[in-house]
This record gives C-alpha cells, structure tokens and sequence, in this order.
C-alpha cells in the first residue's frame, strides 16, 4: 500500500539506527541505517538473538535495560558518556570505536512483546567535546604561564604561594622560595639583538625547570615573573642551609654559556633565598625578603645566592 511504502522510506532515510527484539532478544527489526552502522545487512541479522550477531558481547548495562523493558515495562536512554561501549561497534573507514548511545523502549511488535532500540552515533558530539575540552585546557595553560618560556606566570606563582603558606601554617614545616635576576642580560639584547635575547631566556628556563625536575625528588615551581627575573618555590626544601646549597648550584647551570649562531653567550645569576617563617609568614613578606636577599647577591658580586634576614 503507498502508505506503508511511505513510511518504509521514511524509516530508509534516518539516520538513527533502529533495532527490534523479543522477550529472548531474537533480532525482529533491523533498518538500513544500523546496517551501514555495524556492516551488518538486514537478511543476515534477522532470526538471530542481538548477543550473537556480534563477535564480541554486548554491555552488561544494555542487557539490563532490555530486561527491564521487556519485564516492568520501563524505558532507560543508555549514554555514551557513562557506558561508552554499550554495543561492539566500530567506525567502517579506520576501525575505531564507534561512540553511540541507546534508547531501550518496550513496544509491541508483531503481536509479541518486544523492545525498540533507537541507536544513535554521537562520534561528532565526542568530537566537539573533545575539542571543547582541549581548547579550554589551553586557555587555562596560557593563563598561568608565560608565552615565552613555558614556565609558570606570576597569577599561578600568587595561587600556589598561597597554598604553600596556608599548608605550612597548618603543619608547621617550613619552605623555600628563591628570587632569582640574571646578571649581564641586557648587555646580552643590546650586542646580540632581543631574538637572542627571548633564545637565552628560553634556555636558561628549561635549565631552571629541569634543575627543579631533576633533584632526586621534584622540588618545586619554576616561575617567570617577567624581563629577566623568575621565581623558584621550593615546598619541598625544609632548611636554609638545603635552600642556599640548591642555589649555589643553580647559580653555576644559570652561568653556563648558550650557543646562539655559532656565538656564546653568557650571563651570571643572583639569587635571593628566603624560607617560611624565618623570613615571612605571607607570600608578600616572602617575595620582599627573597627579593631583598638578590639585590644583596647583587651588591656583593653578583654570580651568587644570598640567604634573607630573618623578619
């Protein structure tokens, strides 16, 4: 009749997959769009139960929904978000799983009790999310770190400063953090040009990051606050003594020349070495004593670390 040839197109046409079994989940319905889905005709899939026609089994979470549909008469929409393989499908053109999620509906089909799985392919929406996701983690990275070299920016050195100074007023283990200046840099711009200049930064970071990374434990943050000038935050280091031996070596990786077209360069480094609470009890009196302690690294030769006076 032309109106079950209309509605037969219809079904044809959408881009939902739509399957129908029994109480014994036999295979009753199967329309063009699951079977370009799974590569799975119509002619094969009839008469077989839904946990045959595949190699692989079905998930635990759709057999329950199909029980439940065929037993109390409910309906669940399975999604791909909490049951992310809920039928063993695969992408025809690369072989990656396909994201899809379900609706089970209980129907009465062919004078039997049956149940309507409406099968839907979300593979875009996963995507979308996917790049959402992405593009969002990449907006928070940039807001806490510096463009130039990678290493953390002044707004995430504030937040973990904080937290550094809320966690060691809490157990009373004190901390170190380190203000560090390079010496000679802008003689550096000014021979070499700025190209060579944001070059030496660049490495001198990664030398400062790695020194960090490297310790036998991970032993902090590494910070660029801006020009030459960068910020280590030592929660691990529990002394002074620890805190300015670290230093001094940072001083001698910092000094170590950087090739730039077959030229070296090379600049000192003085660092300011102030620990918690000796030297301050907020992050502003520890950044001002830390600070304090480089200009006097500075003023007694540059090249080296200074201890602050306790406040």
């Amino acid at each position: 009749m032309p109106q079950q040839q209309d509605f037969k197109n219809i079904i044809n046409l959408l881009e939902t997959g739509l399957v129908i079994v029994n109480s014994t989940r036999k295979i009753l319905f199967w329309n063009p769009c699951v079977a370009r889905i799974t590569g799975i005709s119509e002619a094969v899939a009839l008469g077989y139960r839904l946990d045959d026609i595949f190699k692989e089994p079905i998930d635990a979470a759709l057999v329950e929904a199909l029980e439940q549909a065929s037993n109390i008469n409910l309906s669940r929409r399975l999604s791909h978000q909490l049951h992310p393989a809920l039928l063993p499908l695969y992408q025809l053109s690369n072989g990656q799983p396909l994201h899809h999620s379900i609706l089970v509906q209980p129907l009465v089909y062919q004078e039997q009790s049956a149940c309507l799985l409406q099968i839907s392919d979300v593979s875009n929406t996963v995507k979308r999310e996917q790049h959402l996701r992405a593009a969002m983690e990449q907006v928070r990275h940039l807001a806490h770190h510096d463009p130039l070299t990678g290493l953390a920016n002044r707004a995430l050195l504030t937040i973990e400063l904080q937290k550094a100074c809320d966690l060691a007023t809490k157990n009373q283990q004190p901390f170190a953090l380190l203000f560090i200046d390079l010496d000679g840099f802008k003689s550096i711009n000014d021979r070499h040009g700025h190209d060579a200049g944001d070059f030496l930064l660049k490495t001198l970071a990664k030398r400062l990051d790695e020194a960090l990374k490297n310790a036998s434990e991970s032993l902090g943050l590494a910070t660029r606050l801006g020009g030459d000038e960068m910020v280590a935050l030592l929660p691990k280091v529990k002394s002074g003594n620890q805190a300015l031996e670290f230093a001094n070596q940072l001083c001698k990786v910092l000094a170590e020349p950087v090739d730039w077209q077959n030229q070296p360069m090379q600049v000192g480094a003085s660092i300011g070495v102030a620990l918690w609470p000796q030297q301050g009890i907020t992050p502003k009196a520890l950044m001002k004593s830390a600070d304090n302690a480089m200009y006097l690294a500075k003023a007694r030769g540059k090249g080296q670390a200074m201890r602050a006076l306790n406040t």
